[in-house]
This record gives structure tokens, sequence and C-alpha cells, in this order.
């Protein structure tokens, strides 16, 4: 695999990440404060984030 194909597949999973986010936080917006699952999208979104800059840093 090149380094341009491997960069594309990085990105490409950054981008699902993204989206990934997006979903998760239309759940927590749509969900009370008090709620389990309100804290565990908040623990996740926070986890994809932490990971989408490690892989930005291997860009």
């Amino acid at each position: 695999m090149t380094k341009e194909q491997t960069q594309e597949q990085i990105q490409q999973l950054i981008r699902e990440q993204e989206q990934e986010i997006e979903k998760l936080l239309e759940t927590k917006r749509n969900t009370e404060p008090t709620d389990e699952l309100y804290a565990i999208c908040e623990m996740v979104v926070l986890q994809k984030q932490k990971f989408i800059a490690e892989l930005r840093a291997l860009l």
C-alpha cells in the first residue's frame, strides 16, 4: 500500500468517526442530562475526538 493510499484510508476513517460523533451529539441533544445515555454519549464523543486527533497526527 502506498503512502497516499494509507493517508486516504486515514482520512476516510476520520470522516466516518466525525459522522458517528454527529449522530451521538444528536442523541445527546434529545436526551435529558440526568439520563445515563447522555453521559455515555458524552464519553464516547470525547473518546472519538481523541481518536481523530491521533489519526490526524499520523497524516
